[in-house]
C-alpha cells in the first residue's frame, strides 16, 4: 500500500536526518549538518506525500482527527527549522534536538488505527479550525521552545564544568538560546491559551467533566504561564526558564498521547 511505503520511508528518512545532526553535534563537520539538512528536506517532501495520499484515502478533512493535526505539526516544525537554520547558521547543530522530537511527533500521526472515526457532530462548529489550529502552531513552537531548552542545559552544564571546547564551541551562546526560548514561549503561550479556551467551550456546552487528558492540557498552559510570569515578575532567565519550558512541552507531550489513545478530537478536546 502506498500510504505505508510513505510512511515507513519518511520515518527512515528522519531517523537518518537525526543520525546525521548528532554527528554533527558531536564532531562539528559541515559536510555531516549539510547532509542532515539535505534528508531532512527530501524526508519533509517524502512527508507531505505521505499527508495527502492519507487524506485522499481517508476522504475526510486534515482537521479531522488528531493524527491529521500531529503530522501537519511536525511538518511545520520541519520546515520552520530548515528555514532557520540555512539563515542562521550557527543554529544547525539544534537539528540534534529537534529532528528526534519530529520523528517522535510523525510517528504518533502515522500509526493509527485504519478505523480512525471523523470529528463527532457534536464537536464541529466554526470554532474547530481555530481550536486545531491554534493548537498546531502553537505545539510547533513549544517543540522549538523545548529543544532550545535542552541545548541551554547542556551549554549551561559545558560551562559550569569548564568544558570550553568541542560541543561548547558547536551550539549556540547561552543568551542566544534563552533569548530564542522566549521567543518560542511567547509565540506558542497565546496559541495555547486559544486551545484551551476553545476546548473548555465545549466541555460548557456539552456539560463534559474534565478529564486527566484535558487536565495535563491545563497543566501544561500553567507551566507556561508561570515561566513567562517568573521572567517578567522575577527576572527568571536561564536554567530555571529552560527547564521550566522543558517540563511544560513534556506536558503537552501527555495529552498528545491521551488524545493518541482515544483516536479522535471527541470528549470537547
Amino acid at each position: 500500500m502506498l500510504v505505508t511505503t510513505l510512511m515507513w520511508l519518511t520515518a527512515g528518512l528522519y531517523g537518518v536526518a537525526a543520525g546525521h545532526y548528532v554527528h554533527h553535534l558531536a564532531t562539528g563537520t559541515v559536510r555531516g549538518a549539510l547532509w542532515a539538512a539535505r534528508v531532512l528536506a527530501v524526508a519533509a517532501l517524502s512527508q507531505l506525500a505521505f499527508m495527502v495520499v492519507g487524506w485522499a484515502s481517508l476522504g475526510h478533512a486534515p482537521a479531522s482527527d488528531i493524527h491529521q493535526a500531529l503530522a501537519a505539526m511536525s511538518l511545520l516544525v520541519v520546515v520552520v527549522f530548515l528555514i532557520t537554520a540555512r539563515s542562521r547558521e550557527r543554529l544547525r547543530v539544534l537539528g540534534a534536538f529537534i529532528t528526534p522530537v519530529t520523528l517522535l511527533l510523525f510517528l504518533g500521526a502515522a500509526l493509527r488505527r485504519s478505523d480512525v472515526p471523523s470529528v463527532p457532530e457534536g464537536v464541529r462548529s466554526a470554532l474547530l479550525p481555530v481550536h486545531v489550529g491554534a493548537n498546531v502552531v502553537g505545539l510547533a513552537a513549544f517543540a522549538f521552545a523545548f529543544a532550545f531548552g535542552l541545548a541551554y542545559v547542556i551549554q549551561e552544564r559545558q560551562l559550569r564544568q569548564k568544558k570550553l571546547g568541542g560541543l561548547f564551541q558547536r551550539l549556540p551562546a547561552l543568551d542566544v538560546l534563552d533569548r530564542l526560548g522566549l521567543r518560542a514561549v511567547l509565540v506558542g503561550f497565546p496559541l495555547l491559551t486559544i486551545g484551551v479556551v476553545t476546548g473548555t467551550m465545549w466541555i460548557v456546552r456539552d456539560s463534559l467533566g474534565l478529564s486527566a487528558t484535558q487536565g495535563f492540557g491545563l497543566l501544561a498552559w500553567l507551566l507556561f504561564a508561570g515561566v513567562l510570569l517568573l521572567r517578567v515578575a522575577a527576572g527568571w532567565r536561564g536554567r530555571k526558564a529552560a527547564i521550566g519550558t522543558m517540563l511544560g512541552f513534556l506536558s503537552t507531550l501527555v495529552v498528545l498521547a491521551g488524545y493518541l489513545a482515544r483516536d479522535s478530537f471527541g470528549g470537547g478536546a
